[in-house]
């Protein structure tokens, strides 16, 4: 999960947080908002792409303008995937044969789904 958080600051992150980080500095602020206008970028940054990468499960194609499931489809491991596969190392296995096939992606898919809600669950749970 490390590599992936690393890869999607680099990929969408940096842009969002260099930006901020810029407007305060054009803005006459100090090094210290600086700093925290960068920090809060990384962290929408950050947050935009695992949003995005969460729809690309539970979205429609309409929703969010690519196609449902795209990531997989691609042979693209994403944070929700990352997640399931600590839930059902079974996926592993099927990762490993290869994204590509339609078979392991309906499966892909049912499972996210049961991880994505098992943790909307656990984050119920432990709010009360």
């Amino acid at each position: 999960m490390e590599y992936y958080m690393q890869k999607t600051y680099y990929k969408t992150a940096s842009l969002i947080s260099n930006s901020c980080k810029a407007i305060a500095l054009l803005a006459r602020q100090t090094a210290e908002v600086a700093m925290l206008a960068n920090e809060y970028g990384k962290n929408l940054g950050l947050a935009y792409q695992l949003i995005d990468d969460v729809l690309n499960f539970t979205g429609t194609s309409a929703s969010f303008g690519k196609g449902a499931l795209s990531n997989i489809r691609h042979g693209i491991v994403t944070a929700p995937l990352l997640c399931a596969m600590e839930e059902f190392p079974q996926l592993r296995a099927v990762i490993d044969q290869g994204l590509d096939n339609p078979a392991n992606v309906d499966l892909h898919h049912n499972l996210l789904v049961i991880s994505l809600l098992s943790a909307d669950v656990k984050a119920i749970c432990s709010k009360r």
